[in-house]
């Protein structure tokens, strides 16, 4: 075990590690948190990389646990945990580790997923995912002025786990006609795919003979207990597999017209370090395995990712619970910074809302006010996806607040995409910490506002009821979206209603 032992210094901050802890962050003199990057809880996105407001930074090749106590952190792991030093700053940081350990390519996913809003099916449909179903939802978001955008099917499409390239009979009876109408309607198709495959299902056999499947150290299947049920998953590591799955992806492409894929699952805790494998590795690398097998589709998303940053892969934050404060909106700034400072630039918040399926049953009361504030947060933070739709489940008002978010969204499109291309050259993140964009200016702990590039401030409502909102600006003069000037280097409580979405932008 490799230990690493790193004295915080005076006014240091840290950020890194895992997406999934971005809202405890940052990391300072008088933290007391500890989290384990070599266990399977710190799944979704995370990578060996933390890095600091002193521009200093933390890195191995392999995983490693981190505890904070006493002024100090300490790095425990497998592999060889190095300090480097002398970058000033936390921007300096992070672009040092991101050239040495993952430079970014010039290759991104398709410029739509940031010029048009993103519309998943799971909430508003769940596992019931029919033809008439999906196109009503499709033809509701048109009917209620929202713009045609990407368009989700979520999990339940598929015959049974395994089966790639073909649909539920009883659900979609005409896979292509579903496909050629959404496509008509203007919409790009994406749908749920993951490496799990059914024990018993037919595919089960076919793929086992084949040595295609993960054996459990004795040598026998491995059947993993996830969400939905107990299964065996695909070896990732067996290009014969890979082939496989490539192959029944592509029969779904050429055969009715899908455009792209949400790859689901890929956790870490699918897979045991001790796992008999085509290629021995460990449990983590399989997600790698499953984000490189992924990028080669240029609509992908992925909500597990291991050491993937820079790849041009859309990373999509942990389902949230419908909730102010419990693992809700109350994390989303927090995970989207964390996102980008590990190198996921291209980062899409939760669904508008929440997207764990379990708050929006029959009996949930909406908090429409929630609801609201969570689309006016989404809209400006470069991918912006929507699953229940808001004109069925809000009143009148509020949901027209939703629309006018997505449409802002929509406006903001051209903004959002040259972000993008920028971050696929320079590896710079779309949604930057305060702290990343103007360092020295004490911006550190503010974690209600984020910087949209260099030019433009957010600082949307997170909390139930307020009216005012305080808002810190940064060095400069500052210009709303109504005329009003700020000056710099000053806090100003500002009067907030439910149709205040606060953004500036530097003069």
């Amino acid at each position: 075990m490799k230990l690493l032992q790193v004295r915080i210094l005076e006014n240091e901050y840290w950020w890194g590690g895992s997406v999934n802890r971005g809202h405890e962050m940052p990391i300072c003199e008088n933290s007391v948190c500890s989290f384990d990057l070599l266990g399977d809880g710190e799944t979704d996105q995370f990578s060996p990389l933390l890095v600091s407001s002193k521009g200093r930074y933390i890195w191995s090749e392999e995983t490693f646990t981190v505890d904070a106590k006493n002024g100090n952190i300490e790095f425990k792991g497998t592999a060889d945990i190095v300090l480097k030093d002398g970058f000033e700053n936390l921007r300096g940081a992070y672009l040092a580790a991101m050239k040495e350990h993952f430079p970014f390519t010039g290759e991104m996913p398709d410029s739509l997923f940031w010029s048009v809003p993103q519309y998943n099916t799971w909430i508003e449909l769940g596992t019931n995912q029919t033809t008439e179903g999906i196109i009503n939802y499709a033809k509701g978001i048109l009917e209620h002025g929202l713009p045609a955008g990407v368009l989700m099917i979520d999990g339940g499409w598929q015959e049974e786990y395994g089966v790639y390239e073909e649909f539920h009979k009883g659900k979609v009876p005409d896979p292509k006609f579903l496909v050629d109408e959404l496509h008509k309607l203007g919409f790009t198709v994406m749908v749920w795919v993951s490496p799990i495959i059914a024990s018993a299902g037919t595919r089960y056999k076919f793929l086992r003979d084949r040595n295609y499947l993960v054996r459990n150290s004795d040598g026998e299947i491995a059947v993993r207990k996830w969400w939905s049920g107990y299964s065996a998953v695909l070896d990732f590591t067996n290009p014969g597999a890979v082939a496989w799955m490539e192959e029944q992806l592509n029969i779904l492409m050429e055969k009715y017209g899908i455009d792209g894929f949400k790859f689901d699952a890929g956790d870490t805790y699918f897979y045991k370090d001790d796992d008999i494998l085509y290629e021995p590795t460990l449990a983590r690398n399989h997600t790698l395995y499953f984000n490189k097998f992924g990028e080669r589709y240029q609509f992908n998303e992925f909500r597990a990712a291991w050491k993937s940053g820079g790849r041009p892969i859309v990373a999509r934050l942990h389902d949230k619970y419908h909730s102010w404060n419990e693992f809700g909106i109350n994390t989303l700034i927090g995970h989207t910074v964390v996102q980008g400072l590990l190198g996921y630039a291209y980062n899409c918040p939760d669904m508008v809302g929440g997207g764990i399926i379990d708050c929006f049953d029959e009996n949930t009361i909406l908090d429409e006010e929630l609801f609201v504030r969570w689309a006016q947060a989404n809209s400006m933070m470069g991918m912006m996806q929507i699953s229940i739709a808001p004109w069925r489940v809000l009143n009148l008002e509020n949901s027209q607040r939703v629309i006018k978010a997505i449409k802002l969204h929509e406006k903001f499109g051209d903004l959002f995409l040259r972000l993008a291309v920028e971050a696929s050259k320079t590896g710079e993140p779309i949604v930057r910490h305060m702290a990343y964009v103007f360092p020295d200016e004490n911006f550190e702990k503010t974690n209600d506002q984020f910087m949209l590039g260099n030019e433009i401030m957010v600082a949307p409502v997170i909390e139930k009821g307020v009216t005012t909102k305080s808002v810190k600006f940064p060095t400069g003069n500052w210009k709303d979206q109504d005329g009003n000037l700020y000056d710099g280097n000053c806090e100003a409580e500002i009067p907030v209603d439910m149709d205040t979405l606060l953004y500036f932008t530097k003069c």
